[in-house]
């Protein structure tokens, strides 16, 4: 690294190469992980702790890691990256790049804090050996292993293809309904409250079997998706051998100890609201394909999404220029995590449900989608007729331009696990792109979309300098200034000498009670289900007044009271009540509305549809 003109190292990059020497260079330095040729020599699973939150986590993946790697009998070396960061996990190989890429897809499946880019990159991936300094002043530091066995004789490829089939064993599934404990259960264990039973196991899940942090997480999704509440979710973390994680912490030496009770609760409280936002995000979609049994498709649907995300990366200034181009990236977004979890090259999507995977509103979100879509990055390819919402297609990516007619080679297509791979990492990639903007506190009224996009880009790079933030997001210096004063003003970011930092606790909550704004995402969910509860009740009327008259049944009055209750789901179209009439015989449809909109109008409608 160079140092600046006040002698201090503020910027990570590493501009200059060297031969090695045989002496170490004074300011920090990486190695690069490859040769001239193109082979790796070493790999370093680098598994990051850019904040707090993250630091336990990657002390997780690093115990995960090198179970397996004991487990196999290969030689490795763990490191702390430096005082404050993650962790560095490295074996000597001698492998070639496309033996490295599927390890590294392998790897980031089953470890939810590993950088793999330098693995994906034999050209200039690099990292900081073992011992090399950090521009904070700490170094590398060795935990685990003898520093000898990176200059020993390399694994073999037998054992680098076994270390990813075990990695790939562990591949996180793409629903929790999917999911299974990571450890032995305790059959003794009940819960105080309803769970699913893939929720019962991980609660069950002694010591929070060998990765407690991902266990632990595990059951807040469960409990969100059941319904819980903060109190029993604090009720379960005291007693619930899976939820470990809440009640120790990892020290990244290899054993736990207590948490201090303030910062327990923090802890819990955070992923709490974390797990919630994702329980909506999924609670939107429906159920998930099996990939499996259609190889191609998934191929062409992982290539388009790979290309949406390239395009995010390359050209974030494109992205983030205004706020309509903001929104057209949220919608995008958005329709390729759809295509993604589903499995389906045409996606049906409505308007409503796009708005509130992205937290805006409807009509802006049909406005982003109408830009996409004359930018010809989507198609619709149906459009909406009565329930059905319109179905829309990303654009493939296109290896020559139209004009070019040459013969070209055959694309050799990727294995199958490979494709999972990279499905799995492209679906985390996608949700945590969405969960992370979805806050009160981020929509129009408040601090704006692009607050938003720079708190998220911290959750995930910490600290952050407004240079950092610029060049990553595309978008001018003052602007970022103006942005992080805000964010700053309602106490969710602090200033350091080395940049800018989330605050320890989540204050989203407070900053959107101070801007009024508090619970705007919630009404807007409330409000789009009346609005489809009021089109579901015109469509049934529609076909009540299409059926021959003797094959239609009697139906209650809306404003009839109700004799009689089943208990089994409704039947059909019938069961709604009569639609309300003006003088005239038309539909009345703002009494429909007053009727749906009333506070007990959903539960009315329900109990007249389940009427006898």
């Amino acid at each position: 690294m160079r140092r600046e003109a006040d002698g201090g190292l503020h910027v990570n990059q590493y501009p200059d190469a060297y031969r090695v020497g045989p002496a170490a260079p004074s300011t920090p330095w990486c190695m690069y992980l490859a040769g001239p040729d193109g082979r790796f020599r070493y790999v370093a699973f680098d598994l990051d702790a850019k904040t707090d939150e993250d630091y336990e986590h990657a002390a997780d993946d690093a115990d995960v890691l090198t179970r397996i790697l004991d487990t196999l009998a290969i030689a490795h070396v763990t490191c702390r990256s430096s005082a404050a960061g993650g962790f560095h996990v490295w074996i000597r190989v001698d492998a070639d790049a496309a033996a490295v890429a599927e390890l590294a897809d392998a790897a980031r499946g089953a470890l939810r804090t590993l950088d793999h880019g330098m693995l994906h990159n034999p050209a200039t991936g690099a990292v900081r050996p073992p011992g090399a300094p950090h521009r904070d002043g700490s170094a590398s530091t060795v935990l685990r292993g003898d520093v000898a066995a990176l200059t020993a004789a390399p694994v073999t490829a037998d054992a680098l293809a076994a270390v990813t089939d075990a990695l790939r064993a562990r591949r996180r599934p793409s629903t929790p309904e999917s999911s299974a404990p990571s450890g032995p259960v305790d059959s003794r264990h009940k819960t105080h409250r309803e769970l699913t039973a893939w929720g019962r196991g991980h609660m069950a899940t002694i010591h929070g079997g060998d990765n407690p942090s991902w266990t632990g997480f595990a059951c807040l999704l469960a409990a969100a998706t059941a319904g819980w509440s903060l109190a029993d979710v604090e009720h379960a973390a005291r007693t619930a051998p899976g939820m470990e994680h809440y009640r120790t912490k990892n020290t990244g030496r290899g054993d736990r100890r207590p948490r201090n009770p303030q910062e327990a609760a923090a802890r819990l409280e955070r992923q709490w609201a974390k797990a919630q936002s994702i329980a909506a995000t999924r609670g939107l979609l429906g159920a998930a394909a099996r990939p499996e049994r259609d190889l191609t498709d998934l191929a062409h649907l992982v290539d388009a999404a790979e290309d949406v995300h390239t395009r995010f990366r390359v050209s974030p200034g494109r992205w983030n220029a205004n706020e309509a181009a903001a929104h057209e990236r949220a919608v995008l977004t958005a329709l390729t995590y759809l295509t993604l979890h589903t499995g389906k090259t045409h996606v049906a999507a409505s308007v409503r449900t796009l708005a509130l995977l992205t937290g805006m509103g409807r009509t802006t979100a049909g406005d982003a989608l109408t830009r996409l879509q004359a930018h010809g990055f989507i198609t619709r390819t149906a459009t909406a007729d009565g329930s059905n919402a319109a179905e829309w297609r990303l654009t493939p990516p296109l290896s020559t331009a139209p004009e070019q007619v040459r013969s070209q080679p055959l694309k050799n297509p990727r294995p199958p696990a490979v494709l999972f791979d990279r499905r799995a990492d492209l679906l985390a990639r996608f949700e945590n792109d969405l969960t992370d903007l979805r806050h009160d506190v981020f929509t129009r009224a408040g601090l704006g979309h692009l607050a938003g996009r720079v708190y998220a880009t911290m959750r995930h790079e910490d600290p952050v300098t407004v240079e950092d933030a610029s060049d990553r997001l595309g978008v001018p210096r003052h602007r970022i200034i103006r942005v992080l004063s805000r964010l700053r003003t309602h106490r969710l970011v602090v200033t350091t000498n080395i940049g800018w930092r989330l605050h320890r606790r989540d204050l989203r909550d407070a900053a959107a009670r101070a801007l009024n704004v508090i619970g705007t995402l919630a009404a807007r969910a409330l409000l789009y289900a009346r609005e489809r509860e009021l089109w579901t009740w015109w469509l049934a009327e529609e076909a009540f007044m299409r059926a021959e008259p003797r094959q239609r049944r009697r139906r209650p009055h809306a404003t009839a009271r109700v004799i009689f209750q089943a208990t089994d789901s409704r039947g059909g179209e019938e069961a709604w009540p009569a639609y309300p009439r003006d003088a005239s015989g038309l539909g009345d449809h703002r009494t429909a509305r007053t009727i749906v909109h009333s506070p007990d109008g959903v539960e009315r409608l329900r109990a007249y549809e389940l009427a006898a």
